[in-house]
């Protein structure tokens, strides 16, 4: 076999590998302002089942549950449960180390992203 076949072959082999290396399934935080500018501690727990509960103010009450989906590095999100708006958003996701980033495409929640439409995460 010629060395650029072994190299796709490789790359075909370890591409299920990087996809899974993506993967948002865990408990993050971040901080988010309230309406006066206090930044509040948020626990997001994403399960691989597609659903996700946010923790406000991360005392171990789930205020918000949604669900979400992935295709490729674009996730689409929508909260079901605890919130006035359930439009949906879309987000394109990058995971490097503990950091989550989800920068906005789209989303039917003018709130949701922050004013710079980018959520950066650390591990929990």
């Amino acid at each position: 076999m010629n060395p650029f076949l072994r190299f796709l072959t490789l790359v075909l082999l370890l591409s299920p590998l990087s996809l899974m290396a993506q993967s948002p399934v865990g408990s993050w935080k971040f901080t988010v302002p309230d309406g006066n500018g206090t930044m509040i501690p948020l626990k997001v727990t994403m399960s691989d089942q597609g659903t996700f509960a946010l923790d406000f103010g991360a005392d171990g009450v789930v205020e918000t549950k949604g669900k979400y989906t992935l295709d490729g590095t674009k996730m689409t999100i929508q909260e079901t449960e605890g919130t006035e708006c359930t439009e949906i958003g879309v987000y394109t996701l990058k995971i490097e180390g503990d950091t989550l980033t989800m920068t906005k495409v789209s989303d039917g929640c003018p709130n949701r992203g922050g004013p710079e439409g980018i959520i950066v995460m650390k591990k929990a």
